[in-house]
């Protein structure tokens, strides 16, 4: 039997790619899926193709834009209001930015939505998701942790050091390594499994906004060698499915536990992010 049988899921950025693959995926057996959107036509979309696969499930749809705080904490407010409890948190939306740019609250906009977005979110999120017994929190990372030796604690937004944004956004999913290893940590006693995951290179539309010319150009000459975003979302559904997942604070790729870079196992550097992150969303998280 799987997991997610009669499971209450919520998956962030589930409109298209290995988001929408999984929410598919999962209308199958789940109770009640809800998901974030940024597109209420794509979200309606998706409602309507889960409706179809399994007529009873309950489905709840949540606007929410991860680069802006506010829209966080309402969206945030409306799940716990309307959802009590969440049995498997799926933190996926992001972005990948080629061009500079900062959010509203001045923030590098790869960083505040790859990395502070997962960490606002989740953190409001606790108190329901720790409800359930044996509940479930998946980040996806990234192997693009590999683009930075560390954190770049002189300069968190690259404003000095852009480029193309490829080192940004590595900084970002070493950000959620960190995050999901310092989390995972401070659950250990509630019963609660983190993970982070490595899709693979996925055909999706992550990037196609606010991009250069060349992104956009190196996008299409990639495109025959990506995944599908279902092979994509193969780890998420793998760990979302499993009966009696025990590990916890790792990282995997294609369904097995993968290594990560080896500053990304610092414990000192990950408790810095956490605190540093407090300071960015302007609020402390006693867990």
């Amino acid at each position: 039997m799987k997991w997610t049988n009669n499971k209450i899921i919520l998956i962030t950025g589930a409109t298209n790619g290995i988001g929408k693959a999984a929410a598919i995926k999962f209308a199958e057996s789940a109770k009640s899926i809800a998901f974030t959107y940024r597109n209420e036509e794509l979200a309606e979309d998706l409602k309507n193709e889960m409706q179809k696969i399994n007529p009873n499930l309950s489905i709840n749809s949540f606007f929410c834009d991860f680069s802006v705080q506010d829209s966080i904490r309402e969206c945030a407010d409306k799940i716990k209001n309307d959802l009590k409890a969440i049995d498997l948190l799926i933190n996926n939306a992001g972005v990948v930015n080629t061009e500079y740019s900062e959010t509203i609250d001045g923030i590098e906009n790869t960083f505040a939505v790859n990395h502070l977005g997962y960490f606002l979110f989740t953190n409001l999120l606790l108190d329901i998701v720790k409800k359930e017994s044996e509940s479930r929190i998946i980040n996806v990372s990234s192997a693009a942790h590999h683009f930075v030796k560390g954190m770049q604690w002189d300069d968190i937004n690259y404003k000095d050091d852009f480029k193309m944004g490829l080192k940004a956004y590595g900084q970002s999913k070493l950000g959620n390594i960190l995050f999901t290893k310092q989390l995972a940590k401070k659950l250990q006693k509630d019963g609660v499994t983190v993970n982070a995951i490595h899709p693979g290179g996925v055909n999706t539309s992550l990037g196609n906004q606010n991009n250069s010319l060349l992104g956009r150009v190196l996008k299409i000459i990639l495109k025959p060698f990506f995944r599908s975003p279902l092979k994509g979302a193969n780890t998420i559904i793998y760990l979302a499915e499993i009966d009696g997942l025990s590990i916890t604070g790792a990282y995997w790729v294609d369904g097995r536990v993968a290594k990560t870079s080896h500053y990304s196992k610092n414990e000192a550097e990950a408790e810095k992010l956490w605190r540093l992150s407090e300071k960015l969303v302007n609020q402390e998280f006693d867990i």
